[in-house]
């Protein structure tokens, strides 16, 4: 299980902005999807032993039986006929709004885009990649879908399941601009020195000429899968200037 990182990193950012800013965080991505009131699903706990915040992500799709019983039991027997292992995606998080399912993606560098060049799935890759086809009819998915952009592909291919069986769903991608540098404080004697040891931060113009790579890498555009994709969402981690 990963680690939250303390002071920078999209977990980090997430907890953030749903903590300390969240009307403003809320009203960003308004202007993407539209007004309304959101309503977030809690995370899970986790046993302290193995992760340092004792919490864990919203994990597989079990979250629906509380959120839509009704559909849940026929969505669990078509996810079952390809997915065998329960906890295969995990969420960063999920809200409802106006009758919309939204899963939520945040990214915080470049980086995490990129599932990496090999093919994912282990020896279920094979029952993926019908999944994606099955959900996926209308796009032109092959095995490139399980390699560099994986979580892209399977994140759409969820969203298609869930609606064709009746809830309205879209992935929803948070990119946090700024979002990634990494301090350390120390004390020496009475003073404080701040030191940088890691920056991995990212601009809107950066983030953007990503996702053209990622979209063109599938053979997508973000029209042709918008009843899927939400518009993405940019927020500045750092708006006040960094010195």
């Amino acid at each position: 299980m990963a680690q939250i990182g303390y002071g920078y990193g999209s977990e980090f950012q997430l907890l953030r902005f749903l903590g300390h800013h969240r009307h403003e965080f809320e009203e960003i991505i308004s202007k993407q999807i539209g007004g309304g009131v959101f309503e977030w699903e809690d995370f899970e706990f986790a046993n302290p032993k193995n992760v340092i915040s004792e919490d864990k992500e919203i994990t597989g799709l079990e979250f629906l039986k509380r959120l839509y019983p009704s559909q849940y039991e026929s969505i669990e027997a078509e996810y079952k006929k390809y997915i065998r292992k329960k906890d295969w995606q995990n969420w960063d998080a999920v809200f409802t709004q106006n009758g919309t399912l939204f899963l939520v993606e945040a990214k915080a560098h470049i980086s995490e885009l990129s599932s990496g060049k090999e093919e994912h799935g282990d020896s279920s890759k094979e029952s993926i990649l019908d999944y994606f086809k099955a959900q996926l009819p209308s796009l032109p998915v092959n095995r490139v879908w399980l390699q560099d952009y994986y979580q892209l592909a399977n994140r759409l291919a969820t969203a298609a399941l869930l609606n064709k069986h009746g809830i309205k769903t879209k992935v929803l991608y948070i990119y946090f601009v700024n979002g990634y540098r990494k301090r350390v404080l120390e004390k020496k004697g009475r003073a404080e020195i701040l030191f940088e040891t890691v920056n991995l931060n990212a601009s809107e113009v950066d983030f953007r000429a990503a996702i053209a790579e990622e979209m063109q890498t599938l053979g997508i555009t973000h029209d042709e899968v918008s009843d899927l994709l939400a518009p993405p969402v940019f927020v500045n981690a750092e708006p006040v200037a960094y010195k």
